[in-house]
């Protein structure tokens, strides 16, 4: 998604060079950024309209109509995971016992719905495979930081995938591809990337907390009662999944 292209160019650029500025613009006005002129998006970042053209094209969008279109699915994206679940107003004590309790439910909900078969399967293709790719977006882009830290430190070779899809992957037997897509919208979203997986000759595995998806390889769906605790739910089926 275009706040992940966002973010590693605001991780690895001098915070004077023109692409950070840009960038670091879009970002904190990514709601403005679909209604404003590219005159007006050059002006707000000191910079010429061939220099806003040259960057979008960098971020692999061919038109300015692309490139709003991508804002307007992260507002969209973030419109739907954006959540708040506790108030400074109120008793922190309380509200933690609550959100704690909230959690236990879910989680034996969770533990008690889940196909443990399918579950399993996994962890064995896990345990089996000589190296694994792992793609996410969003905050699936940090579980994947995580997974490949736990794997690291059990000398399993593990690769996080390019946010775009873009790269030559030389799958080999033995390899694995994991998906992450906590609330499904990676297949609302990037159905290009989708597709583009769909095509690749390597074992694959979608993990997500969003039912009915419709994905033709392998598919672990981790069931729950309040997708505003999806992350914590999927986070927890990963440390189970890791600690094999």
């Amino acid at each position: 998604m275009l706040i992940d292209k966002l973010n590693i160019i605001l991780n690895s650029n001098d915070e004077f060079s023109p692409k950070y500025i840009i960038s670091s613009f879009v970002k904190n006005n990514l709601n403005d950024i679909p209604t404003m002129s590219i005159d007006a998006i050059a002006l707000s970042c000191h910079t010429s309209k061939s220099q806003i053209s040259k960057y979008v094209k960098s971020l692999g969008y061919e038109t300015m109509k692309d490139f709003k279109d991508a804002c307007l699915d992260n507002i969209s994206s973030m419109e739907r995971t954006n959540k708040t679940l506790f108030s400074l107003q109120n008793s922190i004590e309380k509200q933690f016992s609550s959100f704690t309790n909230h959690i236990i439910d879910e989680l034996h909900y969770t533990m008690n719905q889940i196909d443990e078969i399918n579950l399993l399967k996994l962890v064995n293709d896990i345990k089996k495979s000589k190296r694994i790719f792992v793609y996410g977006h969003g905050h699936a882009r940090t579980l994947c930081t995580y997974i490949q830290n736990e794997l690291s430190a059990k000398q399993k070779e593990t690769i996080i995938c390019d946010v775009d899809f873009e790269k030559e992957y030389n799958f080999q037997d033995g390899d694995l591809l994991l998906l992450i897509s906590i609330n499904g919208n990676t297949f609302y979203f990037d159905k290009r990337v989708v597709h583009h997986i769909l095509k690749c000759s390597v074992n694959t595995w979608l993990i997500s907390c969003k039912d009915n998806i419709n994905f033709s390889k392998n598919y672990l769906y981790i069931p729950t009662l309040n997708d505003k605790y999806n992350d914590y739910l999927l986070r927890h089926i990963l440390d189970f999944i890791l600690m094999y």
